[in-house]
């Protein structure tokens, strides 16, 4: 969402002063960091998901045993395959919540870490700034992950799902309702929603690598309630 207010054309901002003389020149470009604008949850969320993976990789290459504590912390088998594993932790409910940071690899990493850098700071934007709108926007991805968890629990009986997708699936959705209300959301959702009924569909004649179900019941948590969590968690201005 854009700002409707126009900038301040001030020398805080960056502007120069119109009173200077043209003889002073120009000013001198001024270097922006490089992640300048992202909200610092986001970049969060997305240290935290690298942390992961390189604990993991590097514990894969050791003994194996803190490597199958990750897995068994955040892979959440689905229907049939439960019992071919060892009882998650939490009653079994750990992987609801943990599966956002586990991953298949580096590359699953870095697509799932990109997409949340590339929809992240738009979906946070209507939040506003402050602990209680990083608390919000927290709240929103895991909630998102949460409901694509269960979504595929109950839609792919046989699955052993991990990744960042299920919750990145809702930011998605909420990217859209911050770039354009009801309708951006369903210009932004309804191709992610049509690609992964396709893959559902494939998935029935060939083995589909790819949890669409996950994304689907993210996408649908997100689109449905994004709304409802900037109204609880949007920090005011006085």
């Amino acid at each position: 969402m854009r700002d409707q207010h126009s900038p301040d054309p001030s020398a805080e901002d960056g502007f120069p002063d119109r009173g200077a003389s043209r003889a002073d020149g120009p000013p001198p470009p001024r270097r922006e960091p490089v992640f300048i604008g992202l909200p610092l949850i986001v970049l969060a969320l997305i240290a935290v998901i690298l942390g992961v993976q390189a604990l993991a990789a590097w514990s894969e290459a050791g003994d194996g045993r803190l490597h199958a504590m990750i897995v068994n912390h955040g892979a959440l088998a689905t229907g049939g395959l439960k019992d071919e594993f060892a009882p998650a932790p939490w009653g079994g409910l750990s992987p609801y919540l943990l599966h956002v940071f586990l991953h298949w690899g580096w590359t699953h990493t870095l697509i799932n870490a990109g997409a949340l850098l590339a929809f992240g700071a738009g979906a946070m934007r209507p939040f506003g700034t402050g602990l209680k709108a990083s608390l919000g926007f927290l709240a929103f991805f895991l909630f998102c992950g949460v409901c694509g968890a269960v979504f595929a629990d109950f839609a792919e009986p046989y699955r052993l799902m991990a990744g960042a997708s299920t919750a990145v699936s809702g930011v998605l959705a909420g990217a859209g309702w911050a770039a354009g209300g009801r309708m951006g959301m369903l210009r932004l959702a309804g191709p992610w929603l049509l690609i992964n009924i396709a893959l559902g569909v494939a998935g029935v004649f060939m083995n589909v690598p790819i949890s669409w179900s996950g994304h689907i019941g993210g996408l649908l948590a997100g689109a449905l309630t994004f709304p409802l969590f900037v109204r609880v968690f949007r920090e005011r201005r006085v």
